[in-house]
């Protein structure tokens, strides 16, 4: 695993879709989910907000559209509430506030070798650690094709927004 990094995530409209899902029906309903706000996006927002509007994510020299992916507990656990957002420009869409995030780079090896709870548990730990608070629900930031990258690209980061 990489290192534990912070950024400041600014205020930002996203257009969102809620679910309830366990495991065993995430991977469809997160295609599913991420298709269907990046059609609404488009429709009513102008589209998708990609990395390089996002300087942020620290994606340069890409331009690909961001997915954000929240947690409202483990769904390897049962059934939890799951939102997919779509950062838009603009005033539509809903606000996701404004906030500090410690997060990890994920490789698609990472998830595919089952690992990937370990990453919230590190990140957890590394903000415990150092002296902070979980300030909100998991979450994680797509920035490319999980499904069409090669097993040893960064796909996503897993972040926990810091109190």
């Amino acid at each position: 695993m990489t290192e534990v990094r912070v950024r400041e995530v600014p205020e930002r409209r996203v257009v969102v879709e809620r679910h309830t899902t366990g495991q065993d029906g995430l991977s469809e309903l997160l295609q599913r989910s991420m298709a269907d706000v990046a059609k609404a996006a488009e429709e009513r927002h102008g589209g998708v907000l990609g990395t390089a509007a996002q300087p942020y994510l620290e994606r340069p020299g890409t331009d690909e559209p961001v997915f954000v992916v929240i947690y409202g507990g483990n769904p390897n656990e049962g059934p939890v509430l799951l939102e997919v957002c779509a950062p838009v420009a603009g005033d539509g869409g809903e606000v996701q506030p404004a906030h500090r995030e410690a997060y990890v780079r994920v490789t698609k090896a990472t998830v595919l070798a089952g690992a990937l709870g370990g990453v919230y548990e590190a990140v957890e730990e590394w903000i415990m650690a150092n002296g902070g608070d979980i300030g909100g629900p998991p979450r994680e930031t797509y920035w490319t094709d999980f499904f069409g990258a090669a097993d040893g690209d960064d796909v996503f980061d897993v972040g926990f927004p810091m109190a």
